[in-house]
Protein backbone atom coordinates (compact mmCIF):
# COMPACT_ATOMS: atom_id res chain seq x y z
CA UNK A 1 0.00 0.00 0.00
CA UNK A 2 1.50 3.39 -1.10
CA UNK A 3 1.09 6.70 0.53
CA UNK A 4 1.08 9.39 -1.50
CA UNK A 5 2.18 13.05 -0.80
CA UNK A 6 -1.49 14.19 0.71
CA UNK A 7 -1.99 11.14 2.83
CA UNK A 8 1.00 12.07 4.73
CA UNK A 9 0.71 15.70 5.41
CA UNK A 10 -2.67 14.53 6.39
CA UNK A 11 -1.47 12.10 8.91
CA UNK A 12 1.14 14.67 10.45
CA UNK A 13 -1.40 17.25 10.54
CA UNK A 14 -3.53 15.33 12.43
CA UNK A 15 -1.16 13.85 14.89
CA UNK A 16 0.04 17.34 15.25
CA UNK A 17 -3.50 18.81 16.43
CA UNK A 18 -3.68 15.78 18.76
CA UNK A 19 -2.36 17.37 21.88
CA UNK A 20 -4.73 20.42 21.45
CA UNK A 21 -8.16 18.33 20.67
CA UNK A 22 -7.24 16.06 24.14
CA UNK A 23 -6.85 19.29 26.04
CA UNK A 24 -9.88 20.85 24.63
CA UNK A 25 -12.33 18.23 25.95
CA UNK A 26 -14.20 18.29 29.00
CA UNK A 27 -13.04 16.26 32.11
CA UNK A 28 -15.34 13.88 34.23
CA UNK A 29 -15.96 15.70 37.57
CA UNK A 30 -17.65 13.75 40.26
CA UNK A 31 -19.99 14.42 43.42
CA UNK A 32 -18.25 13.30 46.18
CA UNK A 33 -20.28 13.05 49.54
CA UNK A 34 -18.44 12.09 52.69
CA UNK A 35 -20.26 12.46 56.56
CA UNK A 36 -18.35 11.01 59.48
CA UNK A 37 -19.68 10.20 62.85
CA UNK A 38 -18.27 10.24 65.77
CA UNK A 39 -20.11 8.77 68.78
CA UNK A 40 -18.12 8.59 72.33
CA UNK A 41 -19.72 7.34 75.90
CA UNK A 42 -17.66 7.46 78.47
CA UNK A 43 -20.03 5.73 81.70
CA UNK A 44 -20.60 3.94 84.67
CA UNK A 45 -23.67 1.88 83.67
CA UNK A 46 -22.14 -1.81 83.70
CA UNK A 47 -25.24 -1.30 80.97
CA UNK A 48 -23.53 -0.82 77.31
CA UNK A 49 -24.21 1.98 75.67
CA UNK A 50 -26.70 2.13 72.94
CA UNK A 51 -25.76 3.87 69.53
CA UNK A 52 -26.63 4.08 66.44
CA UNK A 53 -26.38 6.17 63.32
CA UNK A 54 -28.84 6.96 60.11
CA UNK A 55 -27.26 8.08 57.02
CA UNK A 56 -29.40 9.18 54.12
CA UNK A 57 -27.20 10.56 51.33
CA UNK A 58 -29.38 11.66 47.84
CA UNK A 59 -28.51 13.53 44.53
CA UNK A 60 -30.98 14.81 41.65
CA UNK A 61 -28.40 12.86 39.24
CA UNK A 62 -27.57 16.41 38.09
CA UNK A 63 -24.45 16.64 39.74
CA UNK A 64 -20.93 17.78 38.72
CA UNK A 65 -18.23 18.31 40.67
CA UNK A 66 -19.62 19.15 44.32
CA UNK A 67 -18.66 17.87 47.16
CA UNK A 68 -20.52 17.88 50.85
CA UNK A 69 -18.72 17.39 53.71
CA UNK A 70 -20.34 16.69 57.21
CA UNK A 71 -18.60 15.87 60.22
CA UNK A 72 -20.30 14.96 63.70
CA UNK A 73 -19.26 14.17 67.16
CA UNK A 74 -21.59 12.80 70.12
CA UNK A 75 -19.96 12.67 73.65
CA UNK A 76 -21.41 11.69 76.70
CA UNK A 77 -19.48 11.50 80.16
CA UNK A 78 -21.65 10.62 82.82
CA UNK A 79 -23.02 7.95 85.13
CA UNK A 80 -26.55 6.72 83.25
CA UNK A 81 -27.11 4.42 80.78
CA UNK A 82 -26.59 6.35 77.37
CA UNK A 83 -28.21 6.51 74.42
CA UNK A 84 -26.66 7.93 71.12
CA UNK A 85 -28.71 8.68 67.65
CA UNK A 86 -28.08 10.32 64.99
CA UNK A 87 -30.04 11.01 61.60
CA UNK A 88 -27.76 12.16 58.80
CA UNK A 89 -29.30 13.69 55.69
CA UNK A 90 -27.03 15.14 52.84
CA UNK A 91 -28.18 15.80 49.59
CA UNK A 92 -26.04 17.21 46.42
CA UNK A 93 -27.29 18.62 42.94
CA UNK A 94 -26.19 20.97 40.49
CA UNK A 95 -22.62 22.40 39.75
CA UNK A 96 -21.12 22.93 36.85
CA UNK A 97 -23.08 22.89 33.28
CA UNK A 98 -22.60 19.04 32.36
CA UNK A 99 -22.61 20.08 28.59
CA UNK A 100 -21.27 16.14 28.21
CA UNK A 101 -24.92 14.46 28.37
CA UNK A 102 -22.66 11.93 31.01
CA UNK A 103 -24.05 11.84 33.94
CA UNK A 104 -20.98 11.76 36.14
CA UNK A 105 -20.94 9.28 39.36
CA UNK A 106 -21.72 10.23 43.10
CA UNK A 107 -19.57 9.62 45.56
CA UNK A 108 -20.94 8.44 49.10
CA UNK A 109 -18.68 7.66 51.71
CA UNK A 110 -20.49 7.07 55.34
CA UNK A 111 -17.89 6.69 58.22
CA UNK A 112 -19.58 5.19 61.84
CA UNK A 113 -17.11 5.38 65.07
CA UNK A 114 -18.92 4.13 68.14
CA UNK A 115 -16.68 4.22 70.94
CA UNK A 116 -18.22 2.68 74.20
CA UNK A 117 -16.14 2.93 76.97
CA UNK A 118 -17.05 1.23 81.10
CA UNK A 119 -15.23 3.56 83.69
CA UNK A 120 -15.92 2.42 86.92
CA UNK A 121 -14.79 5.62 88.41
CA UNK A 122 -18.24 7.19 87.11
CA UNK A 123 -20.45 3.50 88.45
CA UNK A 124 -21.86 4.33 92.01
CA UNK A 125 -22.75 1.12 92.77
CA UNK A 126 -18.50 0.25 91.99
CA UNK A 127 -17.62 3.35 94.37
CA UNK A 128 -20.04 2.14 97.08
CA UNK A 129 -18.62 -1.19 97.52
CA UNK A 130 -15.15 0.14 97.88
CA UNK A 131 -16.19 1.95 100.42
CA UNK A 132 -17.87 -0.94 102.90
Amino acid sequence: MKLNLLSSISILSLSALLPWFLSATLKANACAMTDVLVQLAIHGSPQPATQSGNFNMGSDGNCLGNSITNTTTQLYIGSDPIEQTYEGNQFVGGGEINQTGIASPVIQTPVYVPVDVYNPALDPSFLRSLMQ
